[in-house]
């Protein structure tokens, strides 16, 4: 009887943790949230060039004010979400590349600050022979404005504004990941919009809500 539970055990095991462990990849690790105070650390604490206190860190955890422009209905106050709600996704304190699950992904379009009048950010299939990038916001997209998409592969998500150009995976890495501890698979993503910028990590800004694949459900009913 045991050795007939191990495989059904085994499924499980996988299945639940696709659904409830993390579906942002790579060879980071979350990090508790420190207080934010604008001194340069961690990476996503960086001093902007966009106002004083306009950082992703001030941007996700609690209000910011003195920014050059806030573009696309961004709200003053930022997300408010609080620190010790949040993780970031880092390799020592530093940004690293990271690709997302395959299953169905909710974006919401949270903030854009300063930037050039034009930007698009999307996806792509990073293990494909000739990847196509699929846009998800543009300069047209106000903040509340959403897109779901369903793959089936793991993906990469990226930041073209004119000639410049960002991915979360690789170089040009300019793409930095944050979830939030007291909502089930919620995340949000900062970006970098200039080579030579502050990395402020606000640029535009993303949340998403992660639903795995029907796939992963089915394993846990076939293991039930």
């Amino acid at each position: 009887m045991l050795k007939k539970l191990l495989p059904v055990a085994a499924i499980m095991f996988l299945a639940a943790g696709a659904i409830f462990g993390s579906p942002v990849i790579g060879a980071g690790a979350w990090s508790a949230w420190p207080a934010v105070n604008n001194n340069g650390a961690p990476f996503w604490d960086q001093p902007s060039a966009d106002g004083s206190a306009c950082n992703v860190g001030y941007f996700l955890a609690g209000g910011f004010g003195g920014c050059s422009s806030l573009k696309n209905g961004t709200p003053a106050t930022g997300l408010n979400l609080g620190g010790s709600n949040l993780e970031y996704y880092s390799d020592n304190d530093a940004i690293t590349p990271f690709l997302l699950e395959a299953g169905q992904w909710t974006f919401t379009l949270e903030g854009r600050i300063a930037g050039s009048n034009t930007f698009e950010v999307g996806y792509f299939f990073p293990l494909s022979q000739t990847p196509t990038l699929y846009p998800i916001f543009n300069q047209n997209n106000w903040v509340g404005n959403t897109a779901t998409i369903n793959v089936n592969d793991v993906i990469a998500l990226y930041l073209r504004d004119g000639s410049y150009f960002f991915v979360s995976d690789d170089n040009p890495l300019g793409v930095a990941a944050f979830r939030n501890t007291q909502l089930l698979n919620q995340f949000y993503f900062g970006f970098e919009d200039r080579p030579n910028g502050d990395w402020d990590m606000n640029d535009v800004v993303l949340s998403a809500h992660y639903v795995p694949e029907p796939g992963t459900y089915a394993l846990i009913g076939a293991g039930l």
